[in-house]
């Protein structure tokens, strides 16, 4: 072992003084023993013999005396380190303590109970340490006189002087940014100020208040980056994008399947969500998680003391009007051409199979009828025996509110109870939930079950087992068509329904004596009866969702562990089809014998992993985590559907033997898997610093080798400025943080070489044949390098926080198909091209500017940008559909009018002129996004609202263009019409006239020539000639909007009993919300909820609604 030995020699008087007598003033902080030693040396005759290993890992010497005497000087700096000395002549021998250690156990808990995984050791050498066990148990020996230090992620660190041989410690929370966690991939628990990426958090408990049947709709305008376009037609899923991707849904640490039934998440099980953006957040995912990750953490068990917790939830929301509803002109019925009379509504009348809503005025009077107004033959007209044709009927106005008398009040109700416990080896929960929403189509629900299950097992000091188990079942008898079809009841009333007809005489939808058999509805060659298709036409749904995850983990000392974990998610959905006898499809008669079809469609991921991680301090102020690990993932779907053909033999028999002709079945089957290699080292310095290398190589089953093997590594760096710098006393906490990734993403199965499809029957043969594009072998996977940069303060004592996030993703190797000349057989070939750069900003301010002790205001504005371009073309292109090199990707293409360099609309002959191919015409991404959520907390009451919006990007609203075309628009009920009705061309719609020149435009429509010469536009013309041509030629132009929105989605009032008047109660604590959710909507664009919709989608009218929430705990 080498010795140093340290020599001074006392250079001033008094050599011979007893060293008791000898004096030492000295102040440090943070310093070296040996430096200290080295000091008092200076100040005495004695020189010191020690081990260079005994003192080099001993922790820093923190001391100030003045005038203290050598011996209380020495037993103040070596005791504590577990050293002692001896004085022998003029050298002083330091040596470790060899004194009686003490022996202390004890236990940690916060205010719910037990911490598992404290961290303790002596202040004085952080090496003498040990962590808590499941149960909160420790056991130490230790010096005597020793401080213990207790740590634990999310609690202050304490502090505790060893007096006896059994210590009790509570650790209190912490709310400010040092001690916030995070759960990162794989389900690992973080501290925020060591994590280098964007990661957001919702509580559980803010998405069972002001409810949504679907938990992905909740999550609206929380999250900076998270785009969620919310349905407003039951049962529609709600489209999720993290930062222009898709995100991958992970539960407890395990990825669920590509398209997760976010239907199936109950929110009373759900503890947190964890939103990681971005590639480093999630790469060791690997290409499962490209974008990001949803991490969604379900409730284990009670914690806390021993015993048992319940807990009831129920929440009822009533329909409260719409915030959009479609508004329809009530003055002239259907027909064309101011004509029209009902014989058969197949042609044999007068207009009355046309199918619009362009015939006679109504309510005109006409003193030669009994009704005193004009009569018309109609759908509902009785026979007359004498004659055999139908009598005329009052033509007048019965459908003024046509909309709301068919849709019904919707109702969504949810009722939870969960019974959670704890003993001294486990912890459990149990839960099960009912959810039922009726919908405001007649004969339209959805109900939800869900019985959940968790539990933890701690079966010796070491080894734990936890287990969790979800089973939701869905379940509903007829849910609505939101298309453009036929199906639709919006089609079928506010677009081509006049209102001549009142949807409530058609409610007995058969035609008397023709029950089963025929319909009855106002147009038998396009239109069905609304009615019909609610309680006949019926579209029935069963899913049953299994998600279940259970892991082992072996503790084998304070610093190495191993996690085992294996999950299984499983879909089995089954749906089946109703089409009834006399359907009418786009003016045939589709089935007009019905049909029948039944559906199954089965999904099933199953993912393992084991995790050896290794923790520990490496240096005095160096800190290592490092953790190795392997996966497997297996993804299998299998579909099974079968149809009759022909239509059925029997009506209103729904069941496959019924088929007039052979039943036609076709199955689906795929299957793909991943395994995978990954580890990741954090190394930490005196918590100011982070670097994070993590690397994940994955084999997959979809590509050829050698490109089925591919790496991703990401590194990343996290920098505590306000640990590093004195900064000013208004700044709490200055963190830095950047991270770059080389993503690797994977391909669907069976999507690299050319495989058969099912072909059309021959002779009722089957056949094979091959996709139309070319498959060669080679296709590699596509790669995105990533960076993001962010830095986050918090000011005032943590009052305030912003955290900005600068994020850029540029995408090489993209799989495209190209043309190809069909004498090879195949239209196009795929292979891999295309650069892409997607790039956006996020802003997250946070605080909580009024905090009294009876009043609170906590807010969190969220605000997001995105932008997606590109930056190469396969074989050099400059410009794909509109789009050049170096141009953004989200331009929205479409038909526009021709217009003069002041931007009126040329006309000719009256007639508006569009250009003869497609232009951009924006662009479809929002300019930014934005969430703002406030809370307020008043003695025992609470309020609380929250906005959320999106301002710019284009929207085609494809109802009103239809509503115009129709005849339904209400600007359509004018004098113009009439005198339309009458041969007049009295309509002018301004603009301009091309009187000569000529124009010339590029590929994205910019005049590239334009000798044109204008005059105004004074050619009137027939009115209903004008409409149709504006707005039945598919001009994009003519129904293009902002799509800028800003809604009110939440609002609670919340009072919370207090405990004085609960404590006769078995009730540990109650609350009653009164919520609302979306209730206003400020918007631009007519008719039509822009939150979610576009284009020809004709979704049900969004849905205010208001109610109350019940929350109980025994």
């Amino acid at each position: 072992m080498k010795l140093t030995i340290i020599f001074t020699l006392l250079l001033s008087l008094g050599l011979n003084a007893k060293t008791t007598g000898q004096q030492i003033s000295l102040s440090v902080r943070r310093t070296s023993l040996e430096n200290v030693l080295r000091r008092i040396a200076q100040q005495t005759d004695y020189k010191f013999f020690y081990s260079s290993d005994l003192i080099k890992n001993t922790a820093p010497v923190d001391l100030s005396v003045e005038k203290a005497t050598l011996d209380g000087t020495l037993e103040q700096i070596l005791t504590p380190r577990g050293l002692t000395y001896q004085k022998m002549s003029r050298t002083i021998t330091i040596t470790a303590h060899r004194q009686q250690q003490l022996s202390i156990s004890g236990t940690v808990q916060d205010e719910k109970g037990p911490l598992e995984g404290v961290s303790i050791y002596t202040k004085a050498d952080t090496k003498i340490g040990t962590r808590t066990d499941a149960r909160g148990r420790f056991s130490l020996s230790v010096p005597p006189n020793t401080t213990l230090v207790f740590s634990f992620l999310g609690y202050e660190r304490k502090e505790v002087e060893v007096t006896g041989k059994e210590l009790h410690v509570t650790l209190n929370p912490v709310s400010n940014a040092m001690a916030e966690v995070v759960v990162t991939a794989l389900g690992i628990n973080k501290e925020k100020r060591k994590v280098a990426y964007a990661a957001q958090d919702v509580k559980g408990e803010s998405l069972t208040v002001a409810r949504e049947p679907n938990v992905a709709s909740s999550l609206v305008g929380k999250v900076a980056g998270l785009q969620i376009k919310t349905k407003s037609t039951l049962f529609e899923n709600p489209e999720i994008t993290l930062r222009g991707g898709a995100a991958t849904i992970v539960i407890d640490g395990v990825p669920a399947p590509d398209g997760f039934d976010m239907w199936s998440l109950n929110a009373d099980d759900i503890e947190n969500i964890t939103v990681l953006k971005g590639t480093a957040s999630s790469a060791l995912y690997g290409s499962v998680a490209q974008n990001g990750a949803i991490m969604i953490t379900t409730k284990k068990g009670k914690g806390g003391k021993a015993g048992i917790e319940l807990t009831y939830n129920s929440s009822t929301e009533f329909q409260a009007g719409f915030l959009r509803i479609p508004k329809t002109q009530q003055d002239y019925g259907m027909g064309f051409n101011g004509k029209y009379a009902f014989v058969d509504g197949k042609g044999g009348g007068v207009n009355d199979a046309y199918g619009y809503v362009w015939g006679p005025k109504l309510n005109q009077p006409d003193p030669n009828t009994a009704s005193g107004f004009v009569e018309i033959p109609q759908y509902n007209s009785p026979l007359d025996p004498g004659t055999g044709k139908l009598t005329p009927l009052p033509w007048i106005s019965r459908g003024k509110n046509n909309l709301n008398n068919f849709l019904d009040n919707g109702l969504i109700t949810t009722h939870n109870v969960s019974v959670a416990g704890t003993t001294d080896k486990s912890d459990y929960r149990i839960s099960l939930s009912h959810l039922y929403q009726k919908g405001q189509v007649p004969n339209t629900n959805l109900n939800s079950t869900t019985l959940s299950l968790a539990g933890k097992l701690r079966l010796n000091s070491k080894l734990d087992a936890e287990a969790t188990l979800s089973y939701n079942k869905q379940y509903s008898p007829n849910y609505p068509n939101s298309g453009y079809s036929p199906d639709n009841y919006l089609y079928n009333i506010v677009l081509w329904m006049g209102p001549d007809v009142d949807i409530r005489d058609m409610r007995n939808y058969w035609k008397p004596g023709r029950e089963g058999l025929e319909q009855l509805t106002y147009n038998y060659s396009w239109y069905n009866n609304p009615w019909f298709l609610a309680y006949e036409k019926e579209r029935a749904y069963t899913n049953d969702v299994i998600v279940s995850q259970g892991n082992i983990k072996y503790t084998f000392n304070d610093n190495l562990k191993l996690l085992v974990r294996g999950g299984v998610t499983t879909n089995f959905a089954n749906s089946e089809s109703r089409i009834p006898y006399s359907y009418i499809n786009y003016g045939t008669d589709a089935a007009p014998y019905g049909n029948y079809s039944v559906k199954r469609d089965n999904r099933m991921r199953f993912v393992s992993d084991a995790l050896l991680t290794y923790d520990n301090k490496i240096a005095t102020d160096f800190t290592l985590t490092a953790s190795v690990g392997a996966s497997t993932r297996l993804d299998q779907y299998n579909k099974l559907e079968s149809m009759t053909t022909g239509g059925l033999s029997v009506p209103e028999w729904y069941n496959l033997d019924n088929s007039r002709d052979p039943v036609r079945s076709t199955n689906e089957r795929v299957e793909k898997q991943v395994y995978g290699l990954y580890g990741y080292v954090d190394l930490d310095y005196r918590n100011m610093a982070t670097l994070s290398l993590t690397g994940r190589n994955d084999w997959t089953s979809a590509l050829q080798s050698p490109y089925n093997s591919y790496f991703y590594p990401s590194a990343s760096l996290s920098l505590i400025v306000s640990e590093m710098l004195s900064l000013p006393e208004a700044i709490s906490y200055f963190k830095l943080r950047g991270a770059v990734t080389d993503a690797t993403t994977d391909i669907n199965a069976y999507s690299a070489l050319l495989a058969y499809d099912i072909g059309s029957r021959w002779n009722g043969n089957p056949s094979l044949t091959l996709p139309n594009t070319l498959r060669p072998p080679g296709l590699k996977p596509n790669k995105t390098i990533s960076q993001e940069y962010g830095a986050e303060l918090r000011f005032f004592k943590n009052r305030i926080g912003v955290d900005f996030t600068y994020f850029n993703y540029d995408r090489t190797n993209n799989v495209v198909q190209v043309p190809l000349s069909l004498a090879s057989g195949f239209a196009q070939l795929q292979l891999n091209g295309d650069r892409y750069r997607r790039r956006g900003i996020e802003l997250v301010v946070s605080g909580s500017p009024i905090q009294t002790e009876l009043f609170k205001w906590n807010t969190t504005l969220n605000y997001s940008r995105l932008r997606n371009t590109v930056l190469e073309y396969y074989g050099g292109e400059q410009i794909r559909g509109g789009v050049k090199v170096g141009e953004r990707m989200d331009i929205y293409r479409g038909w526009a009018w021709q217009k003069s360099p002041d931007g009126q609309i040329v006309h000719e002959n009256g007639i508006p002129q569009y250009i003869n191919q497609e232009v951009n015409l924006g662009y479809t991404l929002p300019d930014w996004e934005f969430g703002f959520q406030n809370s307020f907390h008043y003695k025992n009451f609470g309020f609380s609202f929250a906005l959320d919006g999106r301002i710019g990007g284009k929207i085609y609203n494809g109802l009103e263009a239809k509503m115009y075309e129709g005849g339904m628009h209400p600007s359509t009920a004018n004098h113009y019409r009439d005198e339309a009705y009458l041969g007049e061309k009295t309509y002018m719609a301004g603009g301009v006239t091309q009187t000569g020149g000529e124009v010339s435009y590029d590929a994205q429509g910019n005049i590239t020539h334009d000798t044109r010469t204008f005059a105004p536009n004074t050619t009137p013309v027939n009115y209903v000639d004008w409409v149709f041509a504006r707005y039945t030629n598919g001009i994009d132009e003519s129904a293009l909007y902002e799509r800028t929105f800003v809604k009110l989605r939440e609002l609670t009032f919340t009072y919370q009993m207090p405990a004085n008047m609960l404590s006769k109660t078995p009730f540990k604590s109650a609350s009653l919300s009164i919520v609302g959710r979306n209730l206003i909507l400020w918007s631009k664009v007519p008719y039509m909820d822009p939150d979610g919709y576009s284009d020809l989608q004709l979704a049900e009218p969004t849905i205010r609604n208001v109610g109350f929430n019940v929350n109980l705990k025994f």
